[in-house]
């Protein structure tokens, strides 16, 4: 065996290790929770509670209505990345077990790609390597969470800078630069989502054992 076979192979050890036996107990339920409740009540109660702190600091007229409610947006976007963090910790990532580094870190550039590619449905799994295949796909799902979790503050903090834009005249050409960065954000927010959903249906098409207990 040559020394370039030699550290192939104790890369993919490392990798079984890391990722063998490591399985979903319910990310995508977290997920929906979040978005279902905490994501529209805590944007909503933030905003509002944003838009009427603004009043006394700023002492502006009520036609000055988009700089509190921009103010207030501000606020929520903060709120939903603080959130987002600590929602991750206490109810996503438990959901993950056992919690191991990713096995990706071990791969190089092109062993990465041919394995995201297996996952994404883009090629057929290689057979023998299900059980790593499944277990990366997990962690991954557990990465893609996270960036759907946080995804909301970024959109909300740039649509708050192009609100106050539109309504401060002489800012407008701000906006080149606040609709391009919004549109990132939701390419972004797009990418992840279907990617989460091909893990999903990577794991559900790859089962061969029962799925684990939620």
């Amino acid at each position: 065996m040559s020394s370039s076979d030699s550290m192939a192979s104790d890369r993919w050890a490392k990798v079984e290790r890391s990722a063998v036996g490591v399985a979903d107990y319910g990310i995508a339920g977290a997920v929906r929770i979040y978005y279902r409740i905490y994501l529209p009540v805590g944007t909503a109660f933030l905003t509002a509670v944003g838009a009427l702190l603004a009043i006394p600091v700023f002492g502006l007229s009520p036609d000055d209505w988009p700089t509190y409610v921009g103010f207030g947006m501000s606020i929520a976007a903060a709120g939903i990345l603080v959130g987002g963090l600590v929602y991750a910790r206490k109810r996503l990532n438990p959901l993950v077990r056992p919690h191991r580094q990713s096995a990706l870190i071990w791969l190089d550039r092109s062993e990465r790609k041919s394995v995201r590619d297996q996952i994404f449905g883009k090629v057929p799994p290689v057979g023998h390597q299900l059980s790593v295949l499944r277990g990366i796909a997990v962690q991954i799902r557990q990465a893609l969470a996270m960036q759907l979790l946080l995804a909301p503050g970024f959109v909300l903090l740039c649509a708050n800078q192009m609100l106050l834009a539109i309504s401060r005249k002489g800012f407008l050409g701000f906006l080149w630069f606040w609709i391009p960065l919004v549109m990132l954000f939701l390419t972004v927010f797009a990418t992840a989502l279907w990617q989460f959903r091909r893990t999903e249906q990577f794991l559900d098409r790859t089962s061969i054992s029962e799925a684990p207990e939620v």
